[in-house]
């Protein structure tokens, strides 16, 4: 009888543990370098999200800016001076941080399912870093 028992509840634990694991927030890595985004996964599914952002750049601040859109990430509205316009038409400013070079920083959000574009909006000596290609699309399903 205990044997069945346990039995019966091992199987339940087993069947838990993915949909468990399934309810807290997903972690993704971003790696920034000198105008260039990493992500180690390019989707997510609805819900919390914690970017685990790191600055792997030498001797650049970089900041990682996350805007929910249907435009193509090198086609966001900018500015005079090449900066993406964080309240331009088409996009919906989410979030950002800003990340020290050689450091680390976490941004904690719920992401409704659609199109994302990520980017670093610094201009840093005039270079603005989307202009170069720092930006990455970003799908939440």
């Amino acid at each position: 009888m205990n044997l069945r028992k346990n039995l019966k509840n091992f199987v339940l634990v087993i069947l838990l543990v993915p949909i468990l694991a399934a309810c807290g927030p997903q972690k993704i890595d971003v790696a920034l370098t000198t105008y260039k985004i990493t992500l180690s996964q390019d989707s997510a599914r609805a819900g919390d999200i914690i970017f685990h952002v790191h600055n792997d750049a030498a001797d650049l601040k970089h900041e990682f800016v996350i805007f929910k859109t249907d435009l193509p990430e090198d086609q966001l509205p900018t500015n005079a001076e090449g900066a993406v316009d964080e309240e331009g038409a088409g996009i919906t400013h989410i979030d950002e941080v800003e990340v020290e070079a050689g450091k680390s920083a976490d941004l904690a959000v719920n992401l409704a399912a659609g199109n994302y574009v990520l980017i670093c909006n610094i201009n840093d000596n005039n270079e603005m870093h989307y202009m170069h290609g720092m930006h990455v699309a970003f799908t939440v399903k």
